[in-house]
């Protein structure tokens, strides 16, 4: 009787213990991919951004959330996350994870109202700027053209 008593707790814990296994598999293997598909979204947005460097050509691109093709996820994994651009790279953040991604060229990080711009004043330009959306706040790329000392610049914008 002791025997059989044994037997059946020894196939108790290791049927616990295979569980507890496949089950640490599983939420690994999720947090794999969570991980992943942020780095692809740091990684696009950069991408985007990078786009329009090089570009001699005025151009304005609508970055919206959604749930349609070409469009930003309003949730990775199911829960709200921030978009942060500085001059030289994007920032997702959500919680106290972070996925980073760096451009080519640096990019101001506000709409410029005024356009021409004496050498210093443009350099102050590109200082350590940085800008912070909410995964539902829509934001706006542009390429646009600044006039620098009489020369034509252009130059990469978020806002």
């Amino acid at each position: 009787m002791i025997d059989w008593l044994i037997s059946k707790l020894g196939m108790l814990i290791a049927i616990g213990v295979v569980t507890g296994f496949v089950l640490a598999l599983f939420s690994w293997q999720h947090g794999m991919m969570v991980d992943e598909q942020s780095q692809r979204l740091a990684d696009d947005i950069a991408s985007k951004i990078d786009s329009l460097a090089g570009l001699e050509a005025k151009v304005r691109l609508n970055m919206s959330f959604g749930n349609e093709p070409g469009q930003l996820p309003y949730t990775l994994d199911g829960k709200d996350y921030e978009i942060n651009i500085t001059g030289n790279m994007v920032i997702i953040s959500q919680g106290q994870k972070q996925w980073i991604s760096h451009f080519i060229e640096p990019v101001i990080c506000h709409n410029l109202s005024e356009r021409q711009f004496n050498l210093t004043d443009y350099d102050k330009l590109f200082t350590s700027e940085f800008i912070v959306f909410n995964s539902s706040h829509d934001f706006i790329l542009e390429r646009g053209a600044i006039d620098v000392s009489g020369q034509v610049k252009y130059v990469s914008l978020v806002y």
